[in-house]
């Protein structure tokens, strides 16, 4: 059984009983009766192959892409040269906001453990507390808190540098440049995620690890904002601008999250105890 291309560039059939080409669409030989849908079966399916074929090496592709835009970042940090997607820096914001989550609850659930056993060897009876998990809306709420401080330092930085250079630069590129510059924080962050699913509980190095990753993270904006050419204003106002900003959204959103989680916590303990 063939598929066939006619004097017109038309796909045609075969039959395989007599010969006859007929059109694509057509399921029985009109001249001998033989049944061709098969032979459009096997067209399909061949296609859908190499559908599938292209789509698996567009992936890989795009996923060796994506790490020579990473390696390039570390290597680089300031400029980048390789093609970027306009997804690859909320991929890489994604990735470490999973993982400093995650890291932060395995942190605070062995800190939890190992106040229990210290209350336990001064004698306090910790056994209504033994079933105490970090809750859930908890460890959302740090998810979200995360993402939400991400968004005002982006955005702050973003309209400082509307005002700096008198210009709008396209959010997906701004935010893929940030992002490279502070690229770093995927292998801190990762860091922190391993070595407190490990059982690292130690304050001290887990706040000097994280203070490297927001400062780090700023950094990232910083280059951005001040780096370039052509400004139209002076820089320390659009800095200002851009900390001024941030200021206020984080008061307000410490209290609203200071308050939640403070809440949830007390409420959480109570009904453990009772």
């Amino acid at each position: 059984m063939e598929n066939l291309d006619n004097e017109e560039g038309v796909l045609m059939k075969k039959c395989p009983n007599c010969g006859a080409l007929m059109e694509e669409d057509v399921n029985f030989c009109t001249k001998c009766g033989q049944d061709l849908a098969t032979i459009a079966t096997e067209v399909k399916q061949e296609a859908s192959n190499q559908t599938q074929v292209v789509q698996k090496e567009s992936i890989d592709s795009q996923f060796k892409r994506y790490w020579q835009w990473c390696t390039e970042s570390w290597k680089h940090p300031a400029t980048s040269t390789v093609e970027t997607e306009q997804w690859y820096g909320y991929l890489t914001l994604i990735i470490e906001d999973v993982l400093l989550v995650l890291g932060l609850y395995y942190f605070a659930k062995s800190i939890l453990i190992d106040a229990m056993g210290i209350a336990d060897h001064m004698g306090v009876n910790t056994g209504n507390l033994s079933g105490v998990d970090i809750p859930f809306n908890v460890v959302l709420t740090a998810l979200i808190s995360i993402i939400v401080f991400q968004v005002i330092v982006i955005g702050s930085h973003y309209l400082a540098y509307k005002f700096i250079y008198d210009r709008q630069p396209k959010l997906l590129n701004f935010v893929n440049r940030g992002v490279h510059a502070s690229n770093f924080n995927l292998l801190f962050v990762t860091l922190f995620f391993l070595l407190m699913l490990l059982g690292l509980n130690s304050i001290r190095f887990a706040t000097i690890l994280l203070v490297l990753i927001v400062a780090l993270f700023f950094m990232g904006q910083q280059v951005i904002l001040l780096a370039d050419k052509d400004a139209k204003r002076d820089r320390i106002y659009g800095f200002l601008i851009a900390f001024g900003i941030i200021f206020v959204c984080i008061m307000v959103l410490n209290s609203i999250i200071y308050n939640s989680v403070l809440h949830t916590v007390i409420n959480e303990a109570f009904s453990t105890i009772h």
